[in-house]
């Protein structure tokens, strides 16, 4: 072969190949602006994420010192509910104390009334049916419903 086809075959695969890089030149220049419009588009969400986690933070310590307030205030409600508990308890206690020895009073005055009553009338028809182990039974007509009888 000649000079003059082997430069000129040389010459085709050059061309052959300046076309190729060109082709692949556009096609590579496509996808870096669809590259570039997708960046745009990937800094907008980064920054509408970076606004939303600024607020989630915020929220968060909104609720922190909310929770912390409510915290506090259930503290000093449970600490004045069981002052009230105790208090509560004590005046329970004195009321059964108080009631305990009005009972014993009520239950000795009825016998003394009853014994009064048996001296000045004789033995009454009630009287008569009540064993003696009535006075020791707490469910026993107390000193009140004897006083209220002795009224009439």
């Amino acid at each position: 072969m000649s000079a003059f086809s082997i430069s000129m075959m040389v010459e085709l695969v050059v061309g052959v190949l300046l076309v190729a890089t060109i082709a692949y030149c556009f096609v590579l220049d496509r996808r870096l602006k669809a590259l570039r419009d997708g960046e745009g588009e990937l800094r907008k969400i980064i920054v509408a994420l970076d606004k939303a986690t600024t607020r989630a933070q915020g929220a968060v310590t909104d609720l922190r010192v909310s929770c912390d307030g409510l915290t506090r205030d259930m503290d000093r409600d449970l600490k004045k509910a069981r002052a009230l508990a105790d208090e509560l308890a004590v005046m329970v206690e004195a009321g059964d104390h108080i009631a305990e020895r009005l009972g014993s009073a009520s239950n000795a005055g009825a016998r003394k009334a009853a014994s009064d009553l048996r001296c000045e009338d004789g033995p009454r028809a009630d009287e008569t049916t009540r064993d003696a182990g009535d006075e020791d039974d707490p469910l026993a007509e107390t000193g009140l419903a004897a006083a209220l009888r002795q009224m009439r």
